[in-house]
């Protein structure tokens, strides 16, 4: 049976993290900051924060603009952390942060000591374990501090989607550019069809993300491993590991038949009882 945690069972985020970095400006650096900001709940000042899975390096960049005190990254890919670097070296020369690469399943707090803040949007659903990923990143957090997860709500669709990402990992580049073409035409008849401006939603989705749509199409059509869960099951979860939901952005539930999207999470440990 194929070990899903292994790197070379997985579908390559780094790249398309390089691709969308370059098209970063301050206007998407400013949607980032606010985004970070309505999700935590005001501003980071002082604070530790490790950003679990960096991507782009947007997310890691916009806790710098929020205060935090001393900032860590890591991601799995040598591409990730690397656009990462680039990203604060350009916007964040001068600030504490280190980057490097790392499986979430290597981290260890003994070793890597514990933060005010950990982050990982929309990551640890593709580990091929999520469950143990998000026990890992939780035993990082300081006492008194804060867990903040963005996982996709599981969908009756879910299992097609798991089939479908396997295959698109695995394609060619000329069906791979096929399957985009086929997906974002169903996108936007399915919003059509339902009297919704599906032009209008996708300017809102990149204003209010800092995120380039057409990025995160590939990325949500590759993206194998891939699991889901209820906010019950998380809620569960993290109860279990002492900690307690503090805030959470809910998407709406829907069938899943055109995606799944990230419900998000912010847990605050418990002091022990």
């Amino acid at each position: 049976m194929t070990d899903l945690t292994h790197r070379d069972t997985h579908f390559a985020f780094g790249a398309n993290g390089a691709n969308f970095a370059l098209a970063i400006d301050e206007d998407r650096i400013r949607e980032a900051v606010n985004s970070l900001r309505d999700l935590v709940g005001g501003d980071l000042e002082g604070q530790n924060f490790f950003d679990i899975g960096c991507g782009s390096g947007l997310s890691a960049l916009a806790a710098l603009r929020l205060g935090v005190a001393r900032l860590r990254v890591c991601d799995l890919y040598e591409t990730a952390v690397a656009t990462t670097r680039a990203l604060l070296d350009r916007h964040a020369r001068d600030a504490a942060w280190s980057a490097d690469v790392a499986s979430v399943f290597d981290l260890d707090p003994h070793r890597d000591g514990v933060y005010d803040v950990v982050h990982s949007w929309g990551v640890l659903h593709h580990t091929g374990d999520m469950a143990r990923a998000i026990r890992t990143a939780a035993a990082l957090v300081a006492p008194q501090g804060r867990c903040v997860l963005a996982i996709y709500q599981r969908t009756p669709a879910c299992g097609f989607w798991r089939w479908e990402k396997r295959l698109y990992s695995r394609a060619p580049a000329w069906l791979a550019v096929g399957l985009r073409g086929l997906y974002k035409t169903a996108f936007c008849a399915g919003f059509i069809a339902r009297g919704r401006n599906p032009w209008r939603y996708i300017a809102a989705y990149q204003r209010n993300r800092g995120m380039r749509w057409s990025n995160d199409v590939h990325d949500w059509l590759g993206g194998y491993p891939y699991e889901s869960a209820t906010i019950e099951d998380l809620d569960t979860l993290m109860m279990g590991l002492g900690f307690k939901r503090e805030r959470l952005l809910p998407v709406a539930r829907s069938r899943g038949w055109l995606g799944s999207w990230c419900n998000q999470y912010v847990y605050h440990r418990l002091p022990p009882s």
